[in-house]
């Protein structure tokens, strides 16, 4: 066989000169690899940075809906990135004193106010805020800072006005607080200055509807609430004040007015289906009607959108008692006393305040003892729960015939009347 002699290869310059090349791209890319990869795989690109601006047209925009606490969290993001926008922050504290939150409105007002002080729109605002925050002091019993808090929202007014007469919102303001001090007379000096400037403001209809309560006329209450909402359609507060009005005329002087009261409502929970003091009184009203099954559908809605709200698990609870679930009621009435004691230490201030609060209390300790009596649990609760009544209402006498009812059943001596603390 022939076989073909081996020969060794000469190496020629040219090929070093290519090995050396590319020894040397090598050692290149592996010194700069991350370099290379990020020019040949270039990273995604970042996310946009939002804007204030584009907040404040998702604000005005949800609000459009109905959806204020959507829009009040826009606008917060909206003053985080421009602090000192003033516009903005009178926006969102207006729409947080709509929400009934009214303790931060006045933090964003007032910083409103700071950076510009003579500005009747966030004097306005300041005062509204003020106005409502004093409301619910003294529906707590604090009488002492709701008086104060309301010198503070007139002198508020009355700076929105002189800085800028022609202001509408700053005279309805300025017309509500008068009629909170029950100051009627100038309250109607005020208003008519307000619907003089612009009666197709929101506002202004909404601050004609409150003089109009606090003067016992109903009537006019409901047809200027009613104009508010027609400015206004998707503002869930302005069927609130809507439905009680007609609620109180269906108490006082027309039963088919309660068919309104349910309608006004109804929409105000359709337009803000999250407003858990809307769905609180659409129940309470069809507890008033006697209609407890649908009562207790509504108020066991709201209480599962706010756990933490007293006012519809204290009417759920009412809610259960005539229904004689006994055992959901006396749950629910110690949640609600116990939340209402977390909000304004009712407690305490209910032994000397006479408010719509505190007779809340009040009933809600005096139904709780006859849920307890209803199953036989004098010694376990009742008792405990009427004597609370007369600490509060030394006076009360169906606290007292419920301590008179569990006596009897004992066989015991009428227990005395505690005295107040």
């Amino acid at each position: 066989m022939y076989y073909e002699s081996s020969r060794r290869r000469r190496s020629s310059p040219r090929r070093v000169l290519v090995l050396l090349i590319l020894t040397g791209v090598g050692v290149f890319l592996i010194i700069n690899q991350n370099e290379v990869r990020q020019r040949i795989i270039p990273p995604p690109t970042p996310t946009a940075t939002r804007t204030a601006r584009s907040y404040v047209i998702e604000a005005e925009s949800v609000a459009q809906t109905g959806n204020l606490k959507a829009a009040a969290d826009a606008y917060i993001q909206a003053i985080a990135l421009e602090p000192t926008n003033g516009d903005v922050l009178i926006a969102l504290a207006r729409l947080l004193t709509y929400l009934d939150r009214p303790a931060e409105a006045v933090k964003w007002a007032e910083r409103a106010v700071q950076l510009a002080p003579q500005s009747a729109p966030a004097q306005a605002a300041l005062a509204q805020a003020l106005n409502w925050q004093a409301g619910d002091l003294q529906q707590q019993g604090r009488e002492m800072e709701a008086k104060q808090t309301w010198q503070q929202a007139l002198t508020v007014a009355k700076n929105a006005v002189t800085f800028d007469p022609n202001y509408p919102e700053g005279q309805a303001y300025l017309a509500e607080i008068y009629a909170e001090l029950d100051d009627l007379e100038n309250a109607l000096v005020s208003i008519n200055r307000a619907l003089a400037l612009d009666p197709n403001r929101t506002d202004v209809q909404r601050a004609l509807g409150y003089v109009h309560e606090n003067q016992g006329d109903y009537v006019g209450a409901v047809q200027a609430y009613r104009k508010a909402t027609e400015l206004a359609p998707n503002i869930g507060y302005l069927y609130l004040a809507l439905g009680r009005s007609y609620r109180v005329l269906a108490l006082t002087r027309d039963a088919s007015q309660w068919a309104n009261a349910v309608e006004a409502f109804k929409h105000g929970s359709t337009v803000d289906p999250t407003n858990v003091v809307l769905l609180d009184e659409l129940g309470w009203t069809y507890y008033y009607m006697d209609q407890y099954r649908d009562a207790q559908e509504i108020l066991e809605k709201a209480v599962e959108i706010e756990p933490q709200a007293w006012s519809p698990r204290s009417h759920l609870a009412a809610t259960y008692f005539e229904r004689t679930n006994y055992e959901a009621a006396i749950d629910s009435f110690n949640k609600a006393i116990a939340l209402m004691n977390q909000t304004f230490d009712a407690d305490h201030y209910c032994v000397t305040a006479k408010t719509g609060s505190c007779d809340r209390l009040v009933a809600a300790y005096t139904t709780l003892g006859y849920a307890h009596w209803q199953l036989g649990q004098c010694v376990d609760g009742a008792m405990a729960a009427f004597r609370k009544v007369l600490v509060l209402r030394p006076d009360d006498p169906t606290a007292q015939g419920g301590l008179n009812l569990c006596a009897k059943s004992l066989g015991t001596p009428v227990p005395a009347t505690p005295a107040p603390k």
